[in-house]
């Protein structure tokens, strides 16, 4: 009688492990930038057309999913936690055109509920060509085509 006790007994962490999902697992979008106010609200295009910015004046540049960690997959209270989210600290927006780069303008990103926004307002520095010339922030870059 104590046979089946001791298997159920040697089994029983293994149960728990089959009952303990290892969730639905997919790949954390990553950080996005816009020109304008409000942070793109859809994956970037795979090859954006340049988004006009103005040589003179200020404009506005936002962004959202800036964070550390990418909890995309779905726990139990049972089981472990995923790993947790953290807004990015800090993020520099920087501007490259014909190997000289600026730095626009530095934000801390929102939280979770704000999809970890972020945004800036921004001048060009004198140097800055008519053209075409790259924003960058974190991961995220966006072709941009400075005005006259």
């Amino acid at each position: 009688m104590r046979r089946p006790a001791v298997l159920l007994a040697a089994l029983a962490p293994v149960a728990a492990l089959a009952l303990c999902p290892t969730g639905a697992s997919a790949s954390c979008v990553g950080p996005s930038l816009t020109v304008g106010p409000a942070p793109a609200t859809t994956a970037p295009a795979p090859d954006p057309a340049p988004a006009p910015v103005p040589r003179t004046g200020s404009f506005d540049v936002a962004g959202e999913w800036f964070r550390d960690g990418c909890d995309d997959t779905a726990g139990t209270p049972a089981c472990a936690p995923a790993p947790g989210e953290s807004p990015l600290a800090g993020v520099d927006l920087v501007l490259e055109q014909g190997g000289t780069r600026w730095t626009l303008g530095t934000a801390d990103a929102g939280g979770r509920r704000d999809r970890y926004a972020v945004r800036w307002t921004v001048e060009l520095p004198p140097g800055v060509a008519p053209g075409g010339a790259v924003l960058t922030a974190a991961a995220a870059t966006l072709p941009v085509l400075v005005g006259p």
